[in-house]
């Protein structure tokens, strides 16, 4: 779409003159960066622009902010907001005299943001286009947050006015389902494609200032029990025997192989059975009291890779009981005590891993840990 209008821009204003005749506007700026703070960029291609206030934003930018925050404004007054560690991909906006043939599509990637619709009547409600990776949103005259980790599992609020009222109504669908939000701060969960969102519950006492991050990490009461009653409805689904393809089942015939690997630490290191179930205290602690530069210095006397890790070294950590190794242009984290964890993350991505487990609590970052956080927090 970018190159068809830098193609515009050299056609002579006779032929101009004839576009704008009937009815099509095409222009390569839909909006501006009106507020920032922290750490962000704009991608554009292959170039990465700082979020300064005045950058502008053309079609098929991405958006995104590691520690920062910035708010961009489109051309009707829509506004997208976006807090730490979020991440927009602005695919299609386009206005036409027309409201009816203009059009504007959003994918919200990760991270918490926050959209209200345009005043200016530019845009028909029923031509924008809102989706997360596991859920779409169609809005009607909407101000509304999503909230989206690493899986992709969505948290969807819709917000009030300025009195306190709904500020309008979104459909939130999927392949498995869909529900409508009517009330201020009204709220569903949606964790896969073919998982149907959650019952709508009506979050109290928040306000949209601290909704962040850690609401789909750790959510509200109120969602958490939505959650909860979904999962046990799934439960208690009556599956017959008829219903099981017993011939589909080949997890007995998988083995490591199957789910980890590396280079120079590579899946044949690793020992299932070099785990300690019970960690000894003065081990943890002396873990604990490592520093950063002594860990850098470990991470560069391994020598694998490029990627620069803090907080574990490549290969079997003992503190974390994690196992980091690099696998198909990626990074692996694998670890398997009272449960398994694997995590895969394709190279040239700024990662960091906050975990909370019995006998560790402890972050690993890789190139700094800016791009993505991934919270685990695992109990009895």
């Amino acid at each position: 779409m970018t190159q068809l209008y830098k193609l515009i821009r050299k056609i002579t204003p006779a032929i101009v003159s004839g576009i704008f005749s009937i009815g099509f506007v095409t222009a390569d700026t839909i909006g501006d960066i009106v507020e920032s703070k922290g750490k962000g960029s704009i991608l554009r291609e292959t170039d990465l622009l700082s979020s300064d206030v005045g950058v502008t934003i053309e079609l098929n930018d991405t958006a995104q902010t590691a520690k920062g925050r910035m708010l961009i404004k489109f051309k009707d007054e829509a506004e997208l907001s976006l807090i730490e560690h979020t991440k927009v991909y602005i695919d299609k906006v386009y206005y036409d005299p027309d409201p009816s043939k203009s059009k504007m599509v959003m994918r919200m990637a990760l991270g918490t943001a926050r959209f209200a619709s345009g005043r200016l009547g530019m845009v028909d409600k029923k031509n924008i286009d809102l989706s997360t990776p596991t859920a779409q949103i169609a809005v009607r005259g909407t101000n509304f947050t999503t909230t989206i980790d690493e899986l992709g599992r969505t948290l969807v609020i819709l917000l009030p006015d300025e009195n306190g009222n709904p500020s309008g109504e979104i459909i939130v669908s999927n392949e498995a389902g869909e529900v409508t939000l009517t009330q201020a701060y009204a709220s569903t969960v949606v964790s896969s494609l073919n998982t149907p969102p959650t019952s709508t519950v009506v979050i109290q006492n928040i306000t949209p200032s601290v909704i962040d991050n850690m609401f789909i990490v750790s959510p509200p009461e109120e969602v958490s029990r939505a959650i909860q009653e979904q999962i046990e409805q799934e439960e208690n689904a009556d599956m017959g025997a008829l219903d099981v393809d017993f011939l589909a089942f080949d997890e007995l015939e998988k083995t490591y192989d199957d789910y980890a690997g590396g280079d120079q630490y590579t899946r044949l290191d690793y020992n299932a059975l070099d785990v300690d179930l019970l960690t000894d205290l003065l081990d943890e602690v002396e873990e604990l009291v490592r520093t950063m530069e002594q860990l850098e210095d470990v991470q560069e006397s391994r020598g694998q890779g490029k990627t620069r890790l803090t907080g574990a070294v490549w290969g079997k950590n003992k503190d974390s009981q994690y196992s980091v190794f690099e696998e198909d242009n990626g990074i692996v984290f694998y670890r398997d005590v009272n449960g398994v964890i694997a995590l895969n993350f394709l190279s040239g991505g700024s990662i960091r891993l906050d975990t909370e487990v019995e006998g560790y609590r402890g972050v690993i970052t890789a190139d700094g840990g800016d791009d993505i956080l991934v919270v685990i927090r695992q109990g009895n």
